[in-house]
């Protein structure tokens, strides 16, 4: 059951990258998974929960990246690389897919992506959120990041990181989305 919840996931994002995401049907869905609709509606309720299904996805193993930020010194370095993956795996659904995302997280109340829910949204975005805000404290121990309140300084951020991926992808990604976000994390951290 897991392997064809993560095969339709793959699938869709993969069809949504090619052809859009309001281009791209449930029978196209069903059809590159050679599944029935039954077994789609069974995994999930609309195109639009594959999208959040996406993002769970990648929180759900942080492995690759506790793997990186070990060979690190610098706790602000690591505190990047964790930020550095979601937007890295962000940025390579392009734009226009990225914006439709948004647009439809805010059909639904934004829920994912809002910068007040985001931390919240899941266990797996709990723990990146722990990590995040332990590696802020530990930097700021080493004096590596500027005193604050770390809960305050990721909120900050992570609102920051929102209106730069809206802007972006509402701007058909014309400019350098990650070094407007490190430029932003620098100022911050």
């Amino acid at each position: 059951m897991k392997d064809t919840r993560e095969r339709i996931i793959n699938t869709t994002i993969e069809l949504f990258k090619k052809q859009g995401y309001e281009e791209t049907t449930i029978a196209q869905i069903c059809k590159e998974c050679h599944i029935t609709k039954g077994t789609f509606y069974y995994h999930f309720a609309n195109k639009d929960d594959i999208t959040f299904a996406y993002y769970e996805q990648l929180y759900s193993d942080l492995s690759p990246v506790v793997m990186e930020i070990i060979n690190i010194d610098n706790a602000k370095e690591q505190l990047w690389k964790t930020l550095e993956f979601s937007i890295d795996n962000t940025i390579s659904l392009t734009p226009k897919l990225l914006k439709s995302f948004m647009i439809s997280d805010i059909q639904r109340g934004m829920n994912f992506f809002s910068p007040y829910k985001a931390y919240k949204s899941s266990n797996s975005r709990i723990k990146q959120y722990d990590m995040q805000i332990q590696l802020i404290k530990k930097g700021q121990k080493n004096n590596e990041i500027k005193k604050g309140n770390p809960e305050a300084m990721l909120h900050v951020y992570t609102s920051a990181l929102m209106g730069i991926a809206m802007d972006w992808s509402s701007n058909d990604g014309y400019y350098d989305e990650k070094e407007e976000l490190r430029k932003v994390f620098d100022t911050i951290f």
